[in-house]
């Protein structure tokens, strides 16, 4: 990621904290609508699940000026998802349904600059995982 990029996801993070449950609740929904097998995988505690994305979130961009961290944060979880039997794809929808959330949250405010920042951090984060568990896709 660009100083730039690093720059816009963590201003957007800040404008975003107030309202990260109501995200964390459009992402969620929207994921399952778009992988509605990965339901069952995370047990029927939704509220745990969506808290994880947030956290997950939060981690990333808190690790984004400590590469060995972020790395750190990226190899354990995506090990974690291979147990829980996470699919590439599953990963493809996560990150269709948080972009998909942003656009409704921020609205005009969402420009394709910011998209393409965030967009970044989750792509290389997906892919981080996916290697970490010998797997590969790409959204």
């Amino acid at each position: 990621m660009t100083p730039e990029q690093v720059d816009l996801v963590r201003t957007s993070f800040d404008a975003m904290w107030p309202i990260r449950r109501d995200l964390a609740d459009l992402c969620y929904n929207r994921f399952v609508e778009l992988a509605p097998d990965a339901r069952q995988m995370f047990g029927g505690d939704t509220e745990k699940q969506r808290k994880k994305v947030l956290d997950m979130i939060t981690a990333l961009v808190a690790s984004l000026d400590e590469r060995p961290m972020f790395q750190s944060l990226i190899a354990i979880s995506g090990h974690k998802h291979a147990i829980l039997g996470v699919q590439p794809s599953h990963f493809v929808a996560m990150g269709e349904a948080l972009m998909w959330s942003f656009e409704r949250q921020f609205g005009a405010s969402f420009t394709p600059e910011l998209r393409e920042s965030w967009h970044t951090l989750y792509a290389t984060a997906q892919n981080e995982m996916l290697r970490a568990t010998g797997r590969h896709s790409s959204f």
